[in-house]
This record gives structure tokens, C-alpha cells and sequence, in this order.
């Protein structure tokens, strides 16, 4: 199985709370509506960052879409869950690893998932004033595992911040409502990723 995401509580002003899995049926059915050809029965949604080799788990031939996610029925994906989101990411030791991403929510609101691809744990935080750092937007997301929270639509600056509490890297963000956005952490960078849906992957 893959790793699981823990979630932390509500941070006041910037961040309401994740919303249950129960918003995943109608989630999954607005996602249907995008495409051609009908999703398969509790599709998954794989993408793959900084590689394009296949992981064992997955069962097709493949063809990476730029960062894009690509859906596909969860039978040839190996330990994966039905409706959920998945990232393959190059490991130090030149293999892959799929990392389970959070569960998606309302598309009223922005989900924003920190994707840590680095060597140490990081969280994501507000900048605060004269270098200092605000409130806690996701939590502390070990190496190679993700978090994620659903915001409001905002304008602001946010700072990962590494296990040793310095900076690792900030980005500014201008956040729409119903938009999926991931910040990725790696050893060299710090940089946005707006979330897009690729063409289904099938046999």
C-alpha cells in the first residue's frame, strides 16, 4: 500500500478544514464529464514529476503528458484506491516512488497539496512580515509523502520550511476558486504546479 496522509487541524483566517471523503463520489463524476471516452469505474489519476519511468505497480504501457494527470481504472495500478490522486517521483537511488496524494473536496474552494520530492521533512506556511513566518498551512509532510488543504481563494506568499526551521524556498500564489495547485519540493527547488487533467491511460 501506498502512504497514507495525515492532515492538520484548521489554521485561522487562511485555511478551512479538509473536507471527508464522502465528497469523492461527486468529485469523481465532475472529472467524468471532461472527457470523450467515460472514466473507468473508480478511476485513479496518475502523473508523474521529474521522470518518466514506469513504476512496478503500474500494469500499462505508458506515455507521461507533460505533469498532467493521467486517469485510469485502479485494477493496473497496484495498492491504489479508488478516486484517488498519485504522483511517480525519482528517488535517490534512481527507482521511483508513487506517492499518494491527499482526497480531493468541493471545487468551491482551492485544494492545495504539498508534494515533498526533497530529503528532509518541510511544512508550508504564510510569509509573515520582515522575514518572519505566519500560519501553518500544511503541516509537516515527510520526504517523498505529501499534504494537502483546501483554502480560499487568495492572493499571498507562502515559505517551505525545512526540518531545521529555515527556509527552504517560497512561492506566491494567486489562488481561484475550484483550481487544484501543488507545491513541489525538491533538494535543488522550490516551484508551482497548477494540476491538469491528461488523456485516459488504457490498454
Amino acid at each position: 500500500m501506498f502512504k497514507s496522509i495525515a492532515i492538520s487541524a484548521t489554521v485561522p483566517f487562511v485555511v478551512s478544514a479538509m473536507i471527508a471523503s464522502a465528497s469523492l463520489p461527486a468529485a469523481a463524476a465532475q472529472e467524468a464529464a471532461l472527457y470523450d471516452k467515460p472514466l473507468p469505474k473508480g478511476a485513479v489519476f496518475l502523473r508523474w514529476i521529474g521522470t518518466d519511468q514506469a513504476p512496478e505497480a503500474l500494469k500499462l504501457a505508458h506515455t507521461p503528458t507533460g505533469e498532467a494527470f493521467r486517469p485510469l481504472a485502479p485494477q493496473h495500478l497496484d495498492g491504489a484506491e479508488p478516486g484517488r490522486y498519485y504522483s511517480v517521483l525519482p528517488t535517490p537511488d534512481g527507482a521511483v516512488a508513487i506517492v499518494q496524494e491527499p482526497e480531493r473536496g468541493p471545487k468551491s474552494k482551492v485544494h492545495l497539496t504539498l508534494l515533498n520530492a526533497s530529503g528532509q521533512s518541510v511544512r508550508l506556511v504564510v510569509a509573515g512580515q520582515n522575514g518572519a513566518t505566519g500560519a501553518e498551512v500544511i503541516q509537516q509532510t515527510d520526504a517523498f509523502a505529501s499534504g494537502g488543504r483546501l483554502v480560499n481563494p487568495v492572493s499571498a506568499k507562502l515559505v517551505v520550511v525545512g526540518d531545521d526551521g529555515s527556509a527552504v524556498g517560497e512561492v506566491a500564489v494567486r489562488l481561484r476558486r475550484g483550481q487544484n495547485v501543488t507545491v513541489l519540493v525538491t533538494d535543488q527547488t522550490v516551484r508551482l504546479i497548477e494540476n491538469t487533467i491528461g488523456p485516459l491511460l488504457e490498454e
